[in-house]
């Protein structure tokens, strides 16, 4: 039941993007893959010549496979920041895990889940496998794999992989939980991006301005990077999808990240605004005369 659960939402994913009007490659790339650097794929993916596209063009997605090379990719990085740096095929196995890299940033996921496994299996026999187990007072237990070949957790008849540089917290008397779904990059609705905002002055200072976002499966706060077009970044948290701040006249760019207790998505795409004040409401006054002497 699950794992036809899983797969009926692996078919819900989406396939495709178009392409927003002023948006780059890379933009696209942090809107859909949480990853500027992912325009290389796209790029890859569509067969493009260049990073030029135009607004309304319909760019294919990476599917699921992209995933499986992702965690294949960090396995492999942590075995080999793991290994012992006189071992005698960490250079051969730094020398794959670099061919893995350029296979995923041209699309060929695939290939590069298949070397970054190569390249974990040069160093990992030359490690010992290494993991730690704790128990805490209500029976809850957590294990962290270090180094080495990958750990089985097993409870209540269910069998998880753990990878080195990753840990699994399971209750008592409950199976291991399913591997966790990375959090998604929040997609920020208000303000629209380029868009030109007025504040009214008070004696408390100007109208808050709210930024907003569509909320995110699975996270249990955000956290929004505000930078200035004059003056320091500022990072704000928010508990719900979205904040208001007040904030002088200026130009704006905002992004913001899922957060919960073990993780922080990828920033959202960048979005961008200015706030000008409201003009001063004039004041018209009458003088009337009288029989005053």
């Amino acid at each position: 039941m699950k794992s036809s659960l899983l797969l009926a939402l692996l078919m819900l994913a989406p396939t495709e993007v178009v392409v927003r009007d002023g948006e780059s490659l890379a933009q696209v790339a942090q809107r859909t893959l949480g990853d500027r650097g992912g325009a290389s794929e796209l790029k890859a993916l569509n067969g493009l010549k260049d990073d030029a596209v135009a607004p309304g063009t319909k760019l294919k997605l990476p599917g699921p496979n992209r995933e499986h090379a992702q965690r294949s990719l960090t396995t492999a990085r942590n075995a080999l920041a793991a290994a012992d740096t006189q071992a005698a095929r960490r250079e051969e196995a730094a020398a794959k895990l670099k061919e893995a890299e350029a296979y995923f940033q041209g699309a060929r996921y695939d290939d590069a889940a298949q070397a970054a496994d190569g390249a974990w299996k040069l160093v990992s026999t030359t490690q010992p496998t290494a993991f730690t187990v704790a128990v805490d007072d209500k029976g809850a237990t957590t294990v962290e794999s270090r180094s080495g070949q990958p750990v089985r957790v097993e409870a209540e008849g269910v069998t998880q992989r753990l990878n080195a540089g990753e840990s699994l917290r399971v209750e008592k008397g409950q199976p291991p939980p399913p591997p966790r779904a990375p959090l998604g990059a929040p997609q920020p609705t208000q303000p629209t991006h380029k868009a030109k905002l007025t504040v009214q002055l008070a004696k408390s200072g100007p109208s808050p301005v709210t930024l907003a976002w569509k909320p995110v499966e699975g996270a249990e706060s955000y956290e929004v990077e505000l930078v200035p077009a004059r003056g320091e970044k500022r990072t704000l948290p928010a508990s719900a999808h979205q904040l208001k701040v007040s904030l002088a006249a200026g130009a704006y760019r905002w992004s913001v990240r899922a957060v919960t207790r073990e993780s922080r998505s990828e920033a959202s795409a960048e979005q961008l605004f200015e706030v000008a004040e409201a003009p001063a409401k004039s004041i018209n006054l009458q003088v009337h005369p009288t029989n005053w002497k």
